[in-house]
C-alpha cells in the first residue's frame, strides 16, 4: 500500500476546512484535482474519509480516526526534509576525521574552536591513532579524510603534503644537553650517559627512526620504552631521559619543562599532510574543516 504525501496533504487541508473549493484554492489545485487526490487515498486505504452531500462535507468515523495520523506523517516528513536542508546548509550534522595524535594534540584544539564558532551544531568525531590506523579509517570510509604522513603508493589514496615536521632531541630543561644548540646522532651514540626514551613498536615515529639508523649504520640504546607520545612527554617533564620526537609533538605552553635541540646530522623529518580516498567525496562541512586544517598546517604554525 503506497500513500503519496500529496494525497495526505490534500486530505488534511480538506478535513480542516471542510470545504473542497477552499481547500483546492489553498493548495493551488482545481477542485476536481483535489477530489482525485482524496479519492485515490480512499481507494488505497479502502475506506471513505468524507461524507459528501451537495451542501456539505463532513468527516466519516474513519476520517476522524485517520486525521491525526495523517498530520503526524506530514510533520515527520517535513522534519526529515528540514534536517536534510540543515545538513546541506552546514547548520547541523557530524563530520569524521582521522589523525595521528601529535596533530590532534597541537593543532586540533584551536581548529575545533574556530570550526565550532562557525557551526555550533556540527559535531566532529576524531579518530586518533598511528599512521596505519589513519589509513585504515580513510580506506574504509569511516573517516572523510585523514591527517598523517605519506602512505606511499596506494591506488585508492591521495596525499597532499602540508608540513615538513623535523625531529628534535627533547629533554628536561635542567638536563645538561639542554644548553646545547644541536647534536648529531653519532654524538648521541657515543654519549654513554644519555638515557633515551622510545615509543612502542606500533609507532610510526619509531619505524622511521629505526629505518634511518639502519641506513646510517648507527645503533642507539633505548633505556625506556612506552606506547604513547603523551607518556614520553610525561617522563621528560619529570626529568627522566631524552627522546627523539617530531617538533609537532612538543608542548607549546610556556609552563612546560621540556626543551628541544636540533639534530644536525643526519637530519630527520617527516612530511605531514592530508590523506584522502581517491574515489569518495566528502561532505561540505568536512570540506570546510579540511580547509581550516590545510591553512593551519600549511602555515607551519604547529612547528617548533
Amino acid at each position: 500500500m503506497k500513500v503519496e504525501n500529496a494525497e495526505l496533504e490534500a486530505f488534511v487541508i480538506a478535513a480542516e476546512l471542510l470545504n473542497f473549493q477552499r481547500a483546492a484554492e489553498k493548495l493551488h489545485l482545481t477542485q476536481p484535482g483535489l477530489s482525485r487526490r482524496i479519492q485515490k487515498l480512499e481507494q488505497t486505504l479502502g475506506v471513505e474519509l468524507f461524507s459528501r452531500t451537495t451542501r456539505s462535507v463532513v468527516l466519516t468515523g474513519a476520517g476522524r480516526h485517520f486525521l491525526p495520523m495523517a498530520r503526524q506523517q506530514i510533520n515527520n516528513l517535513n522534519g526529515m526534509l528540514d534536517s536534510i536542508r540543515e545538513v546541506a546548509e552546514k547548520r547541523f550534522g557530524k563530520i569524521r576525521v582521522a589523525s595521528i595524535p601529535t596533530v590532534v594534540c597541537q593543532a586540533f584544539p584551536s581548529l575545533l574552536k574556530t570550526f565550532s564558532g562557525r557551526h555550533p551544531n556540527v559535531g566532529v568525531q576524531v579518530f586518533d591513532g598511528n599512521q596505519d590506523f589513519v589509513v585504515r579509517h580513510v580506506l574504509s570510509g569511516l573517516a572523510e579524510f585523514g591527517i598523517g604522513v605519506d602512505p606511499g603508493e596506494d591506488p585508492d589514496l591521495t596525499f597532499t603534503p602540508l608540513l615538513a615536521d623535523r625531529f628534535v632531541l627533547a629533554m628536561h630543561k635542567d638536563d645538561t644537553l639542554a644548553a646545547r644548540q644541536e647534536i648529531t646522532l653519532q654524538e648521541l651514540q657515543a654519549t654513554a650517559k644519555v638515557r633515551l626514551v622510545i615509543g612502542g613498536r606500533d609507532s610510526g615515529n619509531r619505524l622511521l627512526l629505526e629505518v634511518l639508523l639502519g641506513n646510517a649504520a648507527l645503533k642507539l640504546r633505548w633505556f625506556y620504552e612506552v606506547e604513547h607520545v603523551s607518556c614520553i612527554l610525561g617522563l621528560l617533564e619529570a626529568g627522566v631521559g631524552c627522546a627523539i620526537l617530531p617538533a609537532t609533538a612538543l608542548p607549546t605552553s610556556s609552563g612546560s619543562n621540556i626543551r628541544a635541540i636540533q639534530i644536525a646530522a643526519p637530519e630527520i623529518k617527516r612530511t605531514v599532510g592530508v590523506v584522502r580516498h581517491r574515489s569518495l567525496s566528502i561532505s561540505p562541512m568536512a570540506s570546510e574543516f579540511l580547509d581550516l586544517v590545510t591553512r593551519h598546517l600549511g602555515s607551519g604554525t604547529v612547528s617548533q
